[in-house]
């Protein structure tokens, strides 16, 4: 019996969403926003200073929710934002002290707990999920702007 698309896109959208939720439920039992948790995981991933616009492109977060979880943070004290060299208008993103003990005790567990369940899955299958999701969304953004 073939399975219909609408039933496999419809499953295959709960299984996003349930990944949206595991992110979103562990970033608020840290005591983190979304937008704060993968702020601090960007500026982990990248291991050095980035600016705003770099956050933006890299997370697809709208200026607004960046600009207003960076302000939260600093605040707090968790990053500082210093000139960029290269740009009068850009502002670093720089982790303080503070913010990299909040990254070591809230963020690292999570990224060795993906590298532990990535590395569960065959290097067949690492492969295989990372080129049919870029694949699919090519697709899908191709559809969409079809229709816009």
């Amino acid at each position: 019996m073939k399975v219909s698309t609408v039933f496999v896109m419809a499953a295959f959208n709960r299984l996003h969403k349930r990944m949206d939720v595991l992110y979103h439920d562990y970033a608020k039992s840290v005591g983190l926003s979304d937008a704060a948790f993968w702020l601090l995981y960007s500026l982990y991933e990248y291991g050095e200073p980035c600016t705003q616009k770099d956050l933006c492109t890299v997370w697809f977060f709208a200026p607004q929710t960046i600009n207003s979880a960076l302000k939260k943070l600093e605040k707090k004290g968790f990053i500082s934002l210093e000139q960029a060299p290269e740009s009068r208008k850009n502002k670093q993103v720089i982790l303080t002290e503070e913010g990299e003990a909040l990254v070591n005790k809230k963020v690292v567990p999570l990224v060795k707990a993906e590298q532990r369940s990535f590395e569960r899955l065959t290097e067949s299958e690492r492969n295989q999920l990372l080129k049919i999701t870029q694949r699919h969304i090519e697709v899908l953004e191709e559809e969409i702007n079809r229709i816009l």
